[in-house]
């Protein structure tokens, strides 16, 4: 993960700060890809970029902070339409044909 953010951004000297174990093994509430190592610790999803500050989908249309004041309804639906929370995400997330290394857990709101 780390050296495909190092590659996304060309900052070479970034050291990782985020879990022990950063397989892989949490939902992202934006997308449903399992594609967070944990929920809630405000990583940002290489899938569709929401920053995760554990809010779910039990909570849909409250604005999410991290992800300055979008809802997670919102970014849901800019998912479907753009494959990135916002629009101007797009040229950060991976290409659709690069998802498949994460397992998608599809739900509805």
């Amino acid at each position: 993960m780390l050296n495909w953010i190092k590659s996304r951004f060309g900052n070479k000297d970034m050291q990782w700060d985020g879990p022990v174990v950063p397989e892989p093994r949490a939902q992202c509430p934006c997308c449903d890809y399992i594609a967070l190592a944990e929920r809630g610790s405000y990583q940002i999803c290489p899938v569709c970029f929401w920053e995760d500050d554990g809010q779910d989908i039990d909570e849909p249309d409250a604005p999410s902070g991290p992800n300055h004041g979008l809802t997670l309804r919102e970014g849901r639906h800019n998912f479907e339409l753009f494959g990135a929370c916002e629009p101007d995400m797009a040229r950060h997330v991976l290409a659709p044909d690069q998802r498949s290394r994460f397992r998608l857990q599809a739900r509805e709101l």
